[in-house]
């Protein structure tokens, strides 16, 4: 008799493999979700006993829009997996937070998957690694966190074999320089930075010009050095750094497996297997009205070993185009300090 633990993993390979020809040809992602729903309420205790509490019939689940969504905050209490906690994983992400402050915890059974995942994402959001080199400025991050791992695989992906070359703390002459040889080289450079960093820099920054082919993409958060600002003052801030237009952003965490992606004026686009919905933020079994504001839930079907269908504690909005802004988080929530601004509106 096949044991759990070997027959999750079985049935994942499959959702995998299914889920990777959906990537590459298309086709119906609302069946494959009502797929995966089914799969993780029947083999994540966690998710498989909140179903049970809120009453719904997994069986009798016709669309997505039924599927009760896993608050967020579980991640900080619970083993959210469809494998039994002590079972081998090759990477358990956790979330920064502050000091004090119980961490989320997200087993990673495949980190190839991953990879792969969050690479697709970027490039049918943000375009192609190719001519690229990609340099973080994340002071105050845990090697286990979810944005530094990524950050690496990009890194890799754009062909930085010295990848410890490619971070800075607060040597701002020293990044200033990487990227002057790295434009004149002929690559163009994403600056992939946390919040509080970047407004550093360009307080620091001693430049006789603006870069040219350097694009900056802030991934959120203040973390403890200062107020949060407005996403426009934050950018307006940024902007005499490089003569790009537009400042990129950056909307994860570490409880998912996929991002979604700014190239300006935090309007968010997801991929495809990404999809974000917003719920009423006085009533946790409904959705938000069309055109107003409401707590952001993801389905996230990468997030095959885990939970695909997650309520966080942001407050959004959609426009009719599909893209989504982040306006800040409920009064109540936990700021991790790793994902957003809040912005005006």
């Amino acid at each position: 008799m096949q044991n759990p633990t070997e027959l999750n993993a079985q049935l994942l390979a499959e959702l995998r493999a299914e889920m990777r020809q959906l990537m590459a040809q298309g086709g119906n992602w609302e069946e494959f979700a009502l797929k995966v729903f089914r799969f993780q309420c029947a083999h994540n205790p966690v998710y498989g006993e909140f179903v049970r509490l809120r009453g719904v019939n997994p069986s009798a689940v016709a669309s997505t829009h039924e599927v009760p969504y896993l608050p967020v905050t579980l991640f900080q209490s619970q083993w959210v997996s469809v494998f039994e906690e002590g079972a081998a994983m090759q990477r358990v992400f956790e979330s920064s937070g502050t000091t004090g402050q119980r961490r989320s915890r997200h087993p990673v059974d495949d980190l190839a998957w991953y990879n792969n995942v969050s690479m697709a994402g970027f490039e049918r959001c943000m375009g192609t690694f190719e001519g690229r080199k990609i340099a973080a400025l994340l002071p105050g991050y845990r090697p286990e966190s979810s944005l530094i791992h990524m950050v690496r695989t990009f890194m890799q992906r754009c062909g930085q074999q010295v990848e410890s070359d490619w971070f800075f703390m607060e040597d701002w002459p020293a990044l200033e320089r990487k990227l002057t040889d790295t434009v004149q080289e002929g690559h163009s450079v994403l600056v992939i930075g946390v919040t509080h960093a970047l407004l550093k820099w360009v307080e620091q920054a001693d430049l006789a010009e603006p870069f040219d082919r350097v694009q900056l993409l802030e991934t959120g958060g203040m973390k403890g050095h200062g107020p949060e600002r407005v996403r426009e003052e934050v950018h307006a801030a940024l902007r005499p750094l490089v003569t790009a237009p537009d400042i990129g952003s950056e909307y994860g965490m570490t409880e998912l497996l996929s991002q979604a992606w700014s190239t300006g004026q935090g309007r968010f686009v997801a991929p495809p297997w990404m999809r974000v919905r917003l719920g009423s933020i006085n009533d946790p079994g409904t959705w938000a009205p069309e055109g107003k504001q409401g707590r952001i839930r993801i389905m996230d079907l990468a997030n095959l070993a885990s939970c695909a269908f997650i309520e966080t504690s942001d407050i959004g909005r959609m426009h009719a185009d599909g893209t989504f802004e982040v306006l800040g988080r409920f009064d109540h929530a936990e700021v991790r300090g790793c994902n957003l601004l809040t912005v005006e509106g």
